[in-house]
């Protein structure tokens, strides 16, 4: 029985994630982009949802882009606000003046945010080539640290 369950919920995430990489998203020119192409790559992919209503998003994104340093032309990050449409105006002026280092993405509807069953945010994931490898959720002093370190024993494989 234990077998079964976990197969079963292996294949549950496996479907999820399939689900999940269909998803269009929207770069800040208004191109909708396959959430699949971004996720592509040898690099790591560092996926952070985000909004700029989130006082611990900011305070994330602000720590991250302290150790771009580190994680440079190692690791890529993608930065997705879950914004909705009365707010997503804010986005690129927001991003312009905190001169965030990061590619940016919208998901305006929340729909890739629902699929890979994010909760709430901050909400960090790390792909690579395509895959989850890891996840995190919340945000406290020196978890970017960790992240960073966690993403870049990929970026060596």
């Amino acid at each position: 029985m234990k077998k079964f369950l976990y197969f079963f919920t292996l294949l549950l995430c496996c479907l999820l994630m399939a689900k999940a990489q269909n998803v269009n998203i929207e770069n800040l020119k208004g191109e909708k982009v396959s959430f699949s192409d971004v996720i592509k790559g040898d690099k790591p992919v560092i996926v952070s949802f985000w909004a700029t209503w989130c006082k611990p998003c900011l305070m994330e994104m602000d720590a991250l882009k302290e150790l771009k340093d580190e994680w440079d032309g190692k690791v890529r990050i993608v930065s997705i606000s879950i914004d909705d449409s009365r707010s997503k105006a804010k986005v690129p002026s927001f991003v312009k003046g905190r001169n965030l280092p990061f590619e940016i993405y919208l998901d305006t509807n929340q729909d890739l945010y629902k699929r890979l069953n994010v909760q709430n945010v901050p909400f960090l994931f790390v792909f690579h080539k395509g895959k989850q490898v890891y996840k995190h959720s919340g945000y406290s002093p020196g978890d970017e640290e960790y992240l960073i370190e966690e993403a870049l024993k990929y970026a060596k494989k």
